[in-house]
């Protein structure tokens, strides 16, 4: 039996969403004070504090640079391994919090404090794994229909 080749409508989609949601996550944090973040991180109760006002002050930058590259097909297999990476390291971090405490924050903190989206640890979670796939996924792929690496290696 052969192996399926993958969609690209569904990959370019997945590529957009991922994209879309990191650029946005990061922008929103970028435009609060970085304490807003670094209470968010916090209450998560895993990470040890002396990390926090890095982690609090890099992130975003990277949520938005790898966002937007990402989204326009910029260094897109790049982009691909940072993004799905973050989210495996979110989705990690969900589970270890759920381990170690048994409990999550009612917020994940994800969209910064004065963002209109707020979605629940659960609903990240699977989002998150949904960003993984399709972080491994566009990563594997060499080419990359209707992006920016396309045009310029033309």
């Amino acid at each position: 039996m052969t192996a399926q080749k993958p969609s690209y409508t569904i990959l370019f989609l997945g590529r957009l969403l991922t994209g879309i949601v990191f650029a946005y996550s990061g922008y929103t944090k970028l435009m609060e004070p970085v304490e807003n973040f670094q209470a968010g991180i916090a209450a998560y109760e895993v990470i040890p504090y002396m990390f926090i006002p890095w982690i609090a002050r890099i992130v975003p930058w990277i949520e938005f640079l790898f966002g937007i590259f990402i989204t326009i097909g910029y260094m897109t297999r790049l982009s691909a391994l940072v993004l799905g990476g973050m989210s495996l390291s979110f989705v990690i971090l969900i589970a270890v919090t759920w381990i170690v405490t048994q409990e999550l924050p009612s917020d994940c903190g994800c969209f910064g404090e004065g963002s209109f989206i707020h979605f629940a640890p659960y609903q990240i979670l699977l989002l998150d794994i949904v960003m993984t796939e399709t972080g491994v996924k566009l990563f594997l792929i060499k080419n990359h229909p209707a992006s920016l690496d396309n045009f310029l290696n033309k």
